[in-house]
C-alpha cells in the first residue's frame, strides 16, 4: 500500500516552565490549542500530568541549584519566590488551553493504540514550534520567525525573554506579560548598552514571568552578547533564503578536504570565527561537533582522525 501524509497546523502559545534532567532547565512549554504540551516530548493532558508526577517538569528549583537556559549560560539559584507549586501550574497550563480554545473543542488524546506504535517504532515527537506574528487579519497574513532566550532590562527590571527576529526584519522581546517592537537595523544598539544581556557580576534579580522571581548570586558560564547578536543576524538571513555562517563553513571545510592549501584553511578560519561561539558545535554531530575545524585551523600539524 502507497503512504500518503498531511500536515495541519495547530496554533497556540509558550509558557515559562522547568526540565528536571540531572539538573534544571528552562524551557518554553509550549501549549496548543488542541490540548498538546511540549516539554521535550508532545504529550496530551494525561500526559502532562505524567510528567509532573514523575517529577520530569516541576515549577520550582531550590536554592543552591544550578539553573541552565538553552544558548545563555547556567547560572547559580541564591534564592526564588515561585509561583506556582505542583497543583496550580497543572491549572496554569490547563487555563492556557482554555484561553487557546474557550470551548475545548477538539481535544486531542493519544490513543493507546498510537502509544503503542511510537514504542514499536522508538520514536519520540517533539516538534519545532514555529514563531509568527499576524501582519494582516485580512487573508491572514503572517511573518515566520525564529528566537531564542535573552535577559531583558525594562523599566528598571530584569526579565528573562524571548528575542524573535522575523523574515520582514521585526524583532520582537517577548514575555508571557508585555512585548517590545524593534527593527534589525537598530537592534544592535539594545545588545551594547545593556537592555539585552547574558552575564553579571553581581547577584541579580530576576522576573521569570509564570514561574517566580530568581536571585542569581553566580554565573557558570554565559554566551558573549556579541554572539547573541551574531546569532540574530545568521537566523535573519537563513530566513531570508540567505547561507547561514553553518552553511558557509561547512562547504568551506568540504572545499579544503578536498584541495587542502593554506589558502583554503585561511578561508575556514575566517569564516569558523564568523560562527557565533554557542553554535560552532553544530558544525559536526553530536560526536564530533567542531573537533576537526578546530584542528585543521589552530593544529594544522595533528592527523585527522577517521
Amino acid at each position: 500500500m502507497q503512504k500518503i501524509s498531511r500536515q495541519k497546523e495547530i496554533e497556540g502559545t509558550r509558557v515559562p516552565g522547568i526540565i528536571h534532567n540531572m539538573q534544571y532547565h528552562y524551557v518554553n512549554v509550549d501549549v496548543y490549542e488542541d490540548g498538546m504540551v511540549n516539554c521535550w516530548e508532545l504529550v496530551d493532558l494525561a500526559g502532562f500530568n505524567d510528567k509532573m508526577n514523575s517529577h520530569w517538569l516541576v515549577p520550582q528549583v531550590p536554592a543552591g541549584e544550578i539553573f541552565s537556559i538553552h544558548e545563555l549560560g547556567a547560572y547559580k539559584i541564591h534564592s526564588a519566590k515561585w509561583k506556582f507549586n505542583k497543583t496550580s501550574y497543572v491549572r496554569h497550563i490547563e487555563n492556557m488551553i482554555r484561553i487557546l480554545n474557550p470551548n475545548m473543542e477538539n481535544i486531542y488524546t493519544i490513543s493507546s493504540s498510537e502509544k503503542q506504535l511510537k514504542s514499536n517504532r522508538k520514536v519520540v515527537h517533539a516538534p519545532v514550534a514555529k514563531e509568527f506574528y499576524v501582519k494582516n487579519e485580512m487573508f491572514y497574513q503572517t511573518s515566520e520567525g525564529e528566537g531564542s532566550t535573552i535577559f531583558l532590562k525594562h523599566q528598571d527590571k530584569n526579565y528573562i525573554a524571548n528575542l524573535v527576529i522575523y523574515k520582514d526584519g521585526r524583532v520582537t522581546c517577548y514575555t508571557s506579560k508585555f512585548e517590545l517592537n524593534f527593527e534589525i537595523e537598530g537592534i544592535e544598539e539594545y545588545f551594547q548598552n545593556g537592555t539585552l544581556f547574558t552575564n553579571f557580576t553581581r547577584p541579580t534579580a530576576v522576573c521569570f514571568e509564570d514561574l517566580g522571581e530568581i536571585t542569581f548570586d553566580a554565573v557558570l558560564y554565559s554566551t558573549d552578547i556579541n554572539e547573541k547578536y551574531k546569532q540574530l543576524v545568521d537566523t535573519y538571513q537563513k530566513l531570508n533564503g540567505s547561507e547561514t555562517s553553518l552553511e558557509k563553513c561547512r562547504k568551506a571545510y568540504y572545499e579544503y578536504l578536498e584541495y587542502p592549501s593554506e589558502f583554503a584553511r585561511a578561508r575556514l578560519k575566517e569564516l569558523y570565527e564568523l560562527i557565533p561561539k554557542h553554535e560552532r558545535k553544530y558544525l559536526g554531530d553530536m560526536d564530533s561537533r567542531d573537533r576537526d575545524y578546530i584542528r585543521i585551523i589552530y593544529h594544522p600539524e595533528r592527523k585527522r582522525e577517521v
